[in-house]
């Protein structure tokens, strides 16, 4: 993967650079393109071709654009947050009766969950959030009377994976209990990879599922209860409200609620927070 630095030093687009000028972008999409604004010194551009679309950055001379997804210094996918404003481009999930005409939500696994326009306030922590995760389905390692962390992971997410090695010690040592949630929210940078691997992983038993997915064995078919259970997770990060992934919960030593959405700079302050040490 190629990673261009912002201007601004505090994030990057994970994409090929291409010898494409902003104007003649504008020419190539006429009306199917919207400014997404500027974030951290690069304008964003979307073209949109029926349901498809793509995100271009533009260098600061606008002789050049990067088609590709920025990301900022904690791991969060700013280029959804940006696109979450743009009506379409971020499919909900419709939870209870659903009007004639419409195929229900359960007969195919489900979209990603709805992310709010970047300037609706959107609260740090929805009230009952842990209650939600344990109800999730979940691939849980470590000792069981650690304490416990659950972490809503896209197992296509390089942060997500980042995030499960940097833990892994902690759970190896016995000094954290893991919960791994699957969730699919960038199938539409991965042509539904997302989905597939969630559900290869949902399709595993609960205590080989992280070694599954740490280990790349996702093959072979879903089974029946898959997609049930990935529609399950999915509700399960509307309800929290889930900004990206990895997103971390767990329970303070005060009964309190944490979350990092991404993956915290200091992980042992983060153990130290749950143990109340």
């Amino acid at each position: 993967m190629l990673l261009s630095v912002a201007p601004s030093g505090d994030a990057m687009v994970a994409g090929i650079p291409a010898d494409l000028s902003v104007a003649r972008l504008r020419a190539i999409a006429g009306s199917g393109i919207t400014d997404l604004g500027e974030r951290h010194g690069l304008q964003g551009l979307m073209v949109r071709n029926g349901d498809a679309f793509q995100v271009f950055y533009a260098t600061p001379t606008g002789e050049q654009v990067i088609p590709g997804v920025m990301w900022d210094a904690t791991g969060k996918n700013l280029t959804r947050e940006q696109v979450s404003s743009v009506e379409g481009a971020i499919p909900t999930v419709t939870i209870g009766d659903v009007p004639t005409g419409r195929a229900p939500v359960g007969a195919v696994p489900p979209p990603r969950p709805n992310t709010q326009a970047a300037s609706a306030p959107v609260p740090a922590q929805p009230p009952g959030a842990l209650a939600v995760a344990d109800r999730a389905s979940a691939g849980t390692v470590g000792n069981a009377g650690a304490p416990h962390l659950w972490m809503f992971a896209d197992p296509q997410c390089g942060y997500s994976v980042q995030a499960m090695q940097r833990l892994w010690p902690l759970v190896a040592s016995g000094k954290v209990r893991l919960s791994v949630i699957p969730v699919a929210i960038l199938d539409h940078q991965n042509a539904g990879h997302s989905t597939t691997d969630s559900l290869a992983m949902l399709s595993k038993p609960a205590d080989q599922m992280v070694a599954a997915w740490s280990r790349g064995n996702l093959q072979g078919a879903a089974d029946a209860e898959a997609a049930p259970r990935l529609r399950t997770n999915m509700e399960a990060a509307q309800a929290i409200r889930l900004r990206g992934t990895p997103t971390l919960l767990w329970r303070r030593a005060d009964g309190s609620e944490g979350r990092s959405d991404g993956m915290p700079n200091d992980i042992d302050a983060l153990v130290a927070s749950i143990q109340g040490s």
